[in-house]
């Protein structure tokens, strides 16, 4: 069973969801892995300081 103090789920369109798959398979991440990069680009993008996030946009994800 998923630990929900973890994980969360999210929807998505189905277009969406097919561009994300795409961008998994050329980059060779889970869909995961990938929201969390997507999402810790544009938090630094806006200047929002991880430290202030819960979960697990504070954990150090490799960005390469």
């Amino acid at each position: 069973m998923t630990d929900t103090s973890k994980f969360k789920s999210i929807g998505v369109d189905i277009e969406t969801y097919n561009k994300l798959k795409i961008i998994c398979d050329q980059e060779r991440r889970n869909i995961r892995l990938q929201v969390g990069l997507l999402v810790d680009k544009e938090c630094e993008r806006l200047g929002i300081n991880n430290n202030k996030v819960l979960g697990l946009g504070g954990l150090n994800r490799s960005h390469s």
